[in-house]
């Protein structure tokens, strides 16, 4: 298994773990899944884990403004669960904001993404607030 910055030719199977994860949650098809642009812009970046040339994993991390990154596209294909790949994958986009500076990283997730919401919080993260029409939950975390 490696891990590795994002190449336009991982676009296809990373949409596929997506949509995998999320059906798998929400038990139904997203739409339409968009790569956020400010995750390849030079202040942002998106890993993918690879595994025998199957994407497994991604993260990324993105500036949300001065000195604040956002966390993103956090998936890991459930077979792969639970055996210390989200951890790598998160550690990885978190040395990366230090990197670039940033002082803070937020996210967002939703209620039903029960074992996301325990991870981020294993992992330091702090909930600060809700946007009940959009059923999200924001969380932060300051940096060292």
């Amino acid at each position: 298994m490696i891990i590795h910055r994002y190449k336009k030719e991982d676009k296809e199977q990373l949409i596929k773990l997506i949509e995998d994860c999320l059906y798998q949650i929400f038990e139904v098809k997203p739409k339409k899944i968009e790569l956020d642009n400010g995750l390849l812009e030079k202040d942002g970046i998106l890993y993918v884990a690879e595994d025998k040339g199957k994407i497994i994993g991604s993260v990324g991390i993105k500036r949300q403004k001065r000195g604040i990154a956002r966390l993103k596209k956090m998936y890991v294909a459930k077979n792969y669960r639970k055996k210390g790949l989200g951890q790598k994958l998160y550690d990885k986009a978190e040395s990366f904001a230090e990197k670039q500076g940033y002082k803070n990283i937020i996210l967002s997730t939703t209620s039903q993404m029960k074992e996301a919401i325990a991870f981020y919080s294993k992992n330091g993260f702090k909930y600060y607030r809700k946007n009940k029409k959009k059923n999200q939950l924001f969380f932060k975390k300051r940096l060292k």
